[in-house]
């Protein structure tokens, strides 16, 4: 299913309509350049493109502003291009433009690129900034699905020094069928620059600035679904849905979304499935957050017969990190990657922050705990809170996950399990549905909604102290007052949900229960105790030692 989103396609200046009076200028079938040196496009102008059979579209040194941008928008239906050019669309020189297939009503994409045989789908270079793309359909590339750079040459022109891109905004689009990157965003040489024969001269690319990649879908792309670099300052790839990525098994282009060298970008609310490649690759500058993904089934494809070509849910690696940032990674979902759940070998970060994920069912379970975090250097100060991991799907609880429907159901281990992050920002979920609901996080991307999740009503019901000793080894305690006398039960299970012990103790309403728990015969190890009074319930991590 599409997802779609409202759009806001003015600023407050820009109070018309959509239809086809109110356009400023028309572009014919039979146009395909639109250059601002030779026609007058006056800025906060509207550009309708006629609906159209086209070879190519190019647009050209067309400059609007920050607060009357230029709009190219389709008109009376779509805008088809099948070509043997090296584009269908190309943006060069422009500057505050905004090029939007939603001008007519009942057409989701209303410029479809449905063949590129030499090239690729959409071009937005030769210092082109301040870009909003949405709405568009592009299918059948040679290469890319979209380019957004300026590749380094000798005039100097769009070197680090020289010229930074800002605001590219890139949403509601449909990629599918691509023959290598979805979407390469910014250049990958941010560290070692760009070496050129003609001037004899290392040029380092350009930056971007504020990179918003969000609500679009991505379908069987040769390489990495999204890749973005050269990004390090407000960067979010989000909203995002990608399937059957890295359909070419190309080494080191193989992710479902890749933060690349020289990127600070929060990744969030995306979901993942049936890629060759790793789910996320992280490769960027650090001081960012990885958060609320759904990542299914990453690398299963990939080479099934030969466990050595290891796939990941997410790899965390180290092109260039700061010093005394951190890579955090919180309330993701990973279900069945090939290899391990989440790989970290970054030795230079600060830290890695790992809370409130799940990782179920990763194909390395035979190396036990490091088959959900796999740590491959020692010098990675790794911080683990509040995660589930477990061997079997089945024993986490989520709703259907044969429809790979994840969401929590009543009574999964991952309800009011998680430790609450609203100081880090993440207070909604998958669905954008509250984080908390009610009172107390859940662990992976869903927040459970149903209507006996525990609530401040709840809360109030009774007092849960901490378990005390924590880690512990023959023996645990923990202090309990109910609001009102009754039996109350103590359970224990392991990690992957199996009950190990059970105590049903009669707790006296009103005041403090010390309830001491024998751990004598259970064997070391990570569990959960669940404290559940009738009307209340809380789980605990407990440390077995």
């Amino acid at each position: 299913m599409i997802k779609l989103i409202n759009i806001v396609l003015f600023c407050s200046l820009l109070t018309f309509s959509l239809s086809a009076q109110d356009c400023d200028m028309t572009i014919a079938a039979n146009e395909f350049i639109i250059d601002g040196e030779t026609t007058s496009i006056p800025a906060g102008s509207t550009v309708c493109i006629e609906s159209s059979q086209k070879d190519y579209l190019l647009i050209k040194n067309v400059h609007g502003t920050e607060n009357q941008p230029i709009t190219f928008i389709n008109s009376n239906g779509q805008v088809l291009f099948d070509t043997d050019n090296f584009y269908g669309i190309k943006i060069a020189n422009c500057s505050f433009i905004k090029f939007l297939g939603n001008g007519y009503e009942g057409i989701d994409y209303g410029f479809k690129i449905k063949r590129v045989a030499n090239g690729s789908g959409m071009s937005i270079d030769e210092l082109s900034t301040n870009i909003e793309v949405s709405n568009i359909e592009i299918s059948n590339t040679l290469i890319a699905g979209l380019y957004a750079k300026t590749d380094p040459d000798c005039t100097f022109a769009s070197s680090r020094d020289n010229f930074t891109m800002y605001s590219l905004h890139i949403h509601d689009c449909y990629f599918h069928d691509i023959g290598d990157e979805g979407m390469y965003i910014g250049h990958s040489k941010y560290e070692q620059g760009v070496y050129l024969d003609a001037c004899d001269t290392t040029i380092f690319p350009h930056l971007i600035k504020d990179v918003k990649i969000y609500n679009n879908i991505l379908e069987h792309c040769g390489w990495d679904g999204i890749q973005v670099s050269s990004s390090d300052e407000d960067c979010s790839i989000y909203n995002n849905i990608i399937r059957y990525d890295s359909d070419k098994e190309t080494l080191y282009q193989m992710s479902g979304i890749l933060i690349g060298g020289g990127s600070r970008c929060d990744c969030y609310n995306n979901e993942i499935y049936d890629g060759k490649g790793d789910g996320i690759d992280v490769l960027g500058l650090g001081g960012f957050m990885v958060y609320n993904n759904l990542i299914v089934r990453a690398g299963r494809s990939f080479e099934p017969g030969n466990p050595n070509s290891a796939k990941h849910g997410i790899y965390v690696g180290d092109v260039v990190t700061l010093a005394n940032l951190d890579f955090k990674f919180y309330n993701n979902t990973i279900v069945s990657p090939k290899s391990y759940g989440i790989t970290y070998n970054n030795p230079v970060a600060n830290q890695g922050v790992i809370i409130n994920n799940i990782i179920a069912d990763p194909g390395k379970i035979d190396e036990g705990e490091s088959a959900y975090v796999n740590n491959l250097t020692s010098s990675a100060n790794l911080t683990l809170s509040n995660n589930i991991f477990s061997p079997s799907i089945s024993d986490i609880g989520f709703t259907n996950p044969s429809s790979d429907d994840y969401s929590l159901k009543n009574g999964s281990i991952a309800i009011d399990f998680g430790k609450n992050l609203s100081s880090e920002g993440v207070t909604f979920d998958l669905l954008n549905h509250n984080r908390p609901y009610n009172t107390f996080y859940d662990v992976g991307a869903y927040e459970y909604q149903g209507p006996d999740a525990i609530g401040e009503a709840g809360k109030e019901s009774a007092f849960v102290g901490q378990v005390f000793p924590n880690p512990a080894k023959n023996y645990t305690s923990i202090n309990i007052r109910p609001l009102k006398s009754g039996v109350c039960t103590f359970t224990i299970r392991s990690i992957d949900g199996k009950q190990l012990f059970e105590l049903d103790s009669y707790c006296q309403g009103g005041i403090n229960n010390k309830i001491e728990i024998d751990l004598k015969g259970l064997s070391p190890q990570l569990c959960i105790l669940t404290v559940n009074t009738g009307t209340y319930s809380v789980n605990h991590k407990l440390i077995i030692q």
